[in-house]
């Protein structure tokens, strides 16, 4: 190894490390000031590790509040949403990938523009289709909200990993008498599952995440969400850090487990290919 590339070599150690840093160090800070009484998380010169490691905020979140309800209902709103932005996503994305046409061209272009649209200006018409439909104060609304919000992009990701799949393999399926929904279901999919992983990894941290829809049009208390379960600790003359942030790692800790668990399909769908 010659001096130039143990130089790089080191920059690049060196930029790994900042970063990692960097972004591992809101995830220690919530679980370290969960962990500290108040004077300490107040105390200045700044304290980075609680000087008694007391879980008494964990405890508290966990028998006075209802986290666990509210982390299940963000589970199950997250998945059903993926899963529904998965199958309309990749029908489209298949219609986009293999048909070739203005009107297809025009349509995936519409797909694509609607996220340069901020999400706020969907509030209101999404409101009244979900008032109108009777789902106001239920999951059902916002697993379709979720699912509208994360459509074009996992379209488009799903639309990548379908460009990648040789289209001969297809017409093998076809010669055997396959047809298009059958090829689609039977072929393409299979070959694509570690797309539809990391599209759906996407589409489930997104609706993990969202606090707008649902604070509109979720009320009783028994359907909050975990976004909302956060915010609720905040009250008019005070807030209890220590509580918000036991609260705000549990809540964090979901998707990052799940992360972990999936990264190397994560890795090969954002990079638009299946394994060979």
């Amino acid at each position: 190894m010659t001096g130039r590339d143990r130089v790089y070599k080191a920059v690049f150690l060196v930029v790994v490390s900042v970063t990692t840093v960097v972004l591992v160090f809101p995830f220690y800070w919530m679980l370290t000031n969960a962990l500290q009484s108040g004077a300490a998380r107040f105390a200045y010169p700044v304290r980075y590790l609680p000087d008694n490691w007391a879980f008494r905020s964990f405890g508290t979140v966990l028998t006075t509040t209802p986290v666990g309800r509210w982390l299940l209902n963000s589970f199950v709103v997250s998945a059903a949403a993926s899963a529904v932005a998965l199958v309309i996503g990749s029908w489209g994305a298949y219609a986009i990938s293999r048909f070739r046409s203005r009107g297809v061209r025009a349509v995936s272009y519409l797909i694509l523009a609607t996220q340069m649209m901020p999400p706020v200006v969907l509030m209101i018409p999404l409101f009244v289709i979900v008032r109108q439909m009777g789902l106001v104060d239920t999951l059902y609304s916002l697993v379709l909200a979720n699912a509208v919000f994360t459509l074009p992009v996992t379209t488009w990701m799903l639309k990548s990993i379908f460009d990648s799949i040789p289209v001969e393999l297809e017409e093998a399926g076809m010669m055997d008498g396959c047809t298009r929904m059958g090829i689609l279901w039977r072929i393409t999919v299979p070959i694509a599952i570690p797309g539809f992983i990391a599209a759906g990894l996407f589409a489930f941290i997104a609706s993990w995440d969202e606090y707008m829809f649902a604070r509109t049009v979720i009320t009783t208390p028994r359907y909050w969400v975990g976004t909302i379960g956060i915010v609720s600790f905040i009250g008019e003359w005070q807030a209890p850090w220590d509580q918000i942030n036991a609260a705000a790692f549990l809540f964090t800790l979901v998707p990052v487990v799940l992360f972990l668990l999936v990264q190397k399909y994560f890795v090969v769908g954002i990079a638009g290919g299946v394994k060979e």
